[in-house]
């Protein structure tokens, strides 16, 4: 089974959900994080959880190229969990990803240009979708929202209306713990598992497991 987190804009926070996730349901389920954003930022957070924590780490992989990205997808199956951090750019590998994952979950917030981001994005799954039989539908988080901030005005009604987007009911909200535990090698719900940071990650996983029926 296979989540992947897409957005072909950078800087939207798919590391930090794909993170928080993996070590969430990995619990429960046999987790592999396949971390495909240029940057590695899981592989070296990853790093760090095994140097500093008493936590066990994830398992992470990495692919250099489409053909062994195929190959790991073929090989994917119900006893498996692969969430997979895709980059913030258009790629073979990130296509690959999208079409074949069983939820994909795209992250936007409220700042400013989220909207025109978020119409690019549309596009590449219009394309894609001539590839698939079906309808291509994507999940929307809306994540690193002002607390403050309660409309979110044309984004939301965007998204409503698009056939392609379909916005979860969780919000992740703009906390300072989500950078500090990330920083610790720590998902939110162990650095701090009262906080509101981890009550929104347990209300995401909770509604991720029940899309996925898992």
């Amino acid at each position: 089974m296979i989540i992947a987190i897409s957005h072909q804009k950078g800087g939207v926070g798919k590391s930090t959900i794909a993170w928080n996730l993996a070590l969430a349901l990995q619990k429960k389920y046999d987790v592999e994080l396949v971390d495909l954003d240029i940057q590695k930022t899981l592989t070296y957070t990853n790093e760090i959880r095994k140097n500093q924590t008493k936590y066990n780490p994830l398992k992470i992989k990495t692919f250099q190229s489409a053909e062994n990205l195929k190959r790991y997808i073929n090989s994917d199956s119900d006893e498996k969990l692969s969430i997979i951090d895709l980059g913030g750019f258009d790629s073979t590998m990130n296509r690959i990803a999208i079409i074949t994952a069983d939820l994909v979950v795209t992250p936007v917030s409220d700042k400013s240009f989220e909207l025109l981001g978020l119409k690019s994005f549309e596009g590449i799954l219009s394309q894609l979708n001539k590839l698939i039989e079906g309808d291509l539908k994507v999940k929307v988080l809306l994540n690193n929202i002002n607390p403050q901030k309660s409309k979110l005005g044309k984004l939301k009604t965007f998204i409503e209306k698009s056939k392609h987007f379909e916005l979860l009911d969780t919000v992740l909200r703009t906390r300072v713990d989500y950078d500090k535990s990330a920083g610790a090698g720590k998902s939110v719900m162990e650095y701090k598992k009262d906080s509101k940071a981890a009550s929104e990650i347990k209300a995401l996983v909770k509604e991720v497991k029940k899309i996925l029926d898992i």
